[in-house]
């Protein structure tokens, strides 16, 4: 062969594996926006005003949008209402500013109000999580995220109606802010685990009594309110699938996701939710706990959610 046809092949294999390198990358980035992290991933490290001078305590929330978006390419932020050391509005606009000067962004608020509750048997519980519910929803739009998720408590079929009552409140309010009010599965032996430290199974159901997210689902329908599916919260596979399959029509455009080996095949669990067709966030959670690495903890989920997305 001769030296000039040499080169030229060479270029072309060269401007071949660039290109495919290109396609490769552009496929990753349109992942990546349909990926976000939780601020309780890294409950553990976060600098706290109730324990300012802890040693493990390293990371400002203020830092937190440029922490995820150099560490693993993340835009897309998902807050603890807890997390927030002040809800006055200059605080929240200077948040959202800081995250913007990443190309980030608050994409949901989850709020844990404890016995101020939908499900709560005292009425002024209830009132009570209506009214901080639709303060919260009034930050929601400062920080210019569409989306917050409120905790049912423990919903029956005997305190139902009081829930749906109570829920529709909320996501009236939040429809005339355009902000969405969703839910997500709880009580299917999901809890808010670590990706390091898996669970171990739950035993069987009882096949008579219905799974816990059937009952959310006739909620958050009744409600006119949208629904959160946590893809780790189901006690084993068939159960998990059958929720993806209930709760992905009714989804809000935000999902949760969890490493649980012991109880379910996460890809199977994605190989779901891409069947249906959806096309919102996948949002880590990774737990928090004191004593592990939260950010491998992150990793490990990240790892088996971009390739399966």
């Amino acid at each position: 062969m001769k030296r000039r046809e040499f080169l030229v092949g060479a270029a072309a294999a060269a401007g071949l594996v660039s290109s495919r390198k290109g396609w490769a990358q552009a496929r990753d980035e349109a992942k990546l926006r349909r990926v976000a992290i939780m601020s309780l991933c890294f409950n553990s490290i976060l600098k706290s005003p109730s324990q300012p001078d802890a040693p493990a305590r390293t990371l400002d929330v203020m830092d937190l949008g440029q922490m995820l978006a150099d560490r693993y390419g993340v835009h897309n932020v998902e807050m603890q209402h807890a997390h927030f050391p002040s809800t006055e509005a200059a605080y929240l606009k200077d948040f959202r500013e800081r995250l913007a000067k990443t190309q980030s962004q608050v994409t949901n608020i989850n709020l844990e109000f404890g016995p101020q509750n939908i499900s709560a048997a005292d009425p002024a519980l209830r009132q009570q999580a209506i009214d901080r519910t639709k303060e919260w929803i009034d930050h929601a739009v400062v920080l210019g995220c569409p989306r917050i998720m409120i905790n049912q408590g423990q919903p029956t079929q005997e305190n139902k109606e009081i829930a749906i009552a109570t829920l529709k409140a909320m996501g009236d309010y939040g429809k005339s802010k355009n902000i969405k009010v969703a839910m997500e599965n709880r009580g299917g032996g999901g809890g808010r685990q670590s990706a390091a430290a898996p669970v171990n199974p739950a035993p069987p159901a009882n096949p008579a009594v219905p799974a816990a997210w059937v009952l959310l689902v006739e909620i958050i329908k009744g409600s006119g309110t949208w629904a959160n599916c946590d893809i780790g919260n189901f006690p084993d596979q068939e159960t998990q699938h059958a929720g993806i399959r209930g709760m992905f029509p009714l989804t809000d455009g935000n999902c949760h996701v969890k490493l649980n080996p012991a109880r379910y095949d996460l890809p199977a669990a994605l190989a779901v939710v891409k069947q249906l067709g959806y096309t919102g966030l996948y949002s880590i959670e990774a737990g928090g706990r004191a004593g592990t690495d939260p950010h491998q903890a992150v990793q490990n989920i990240y790892d088996v959610l971009l390739p399966n997305m």
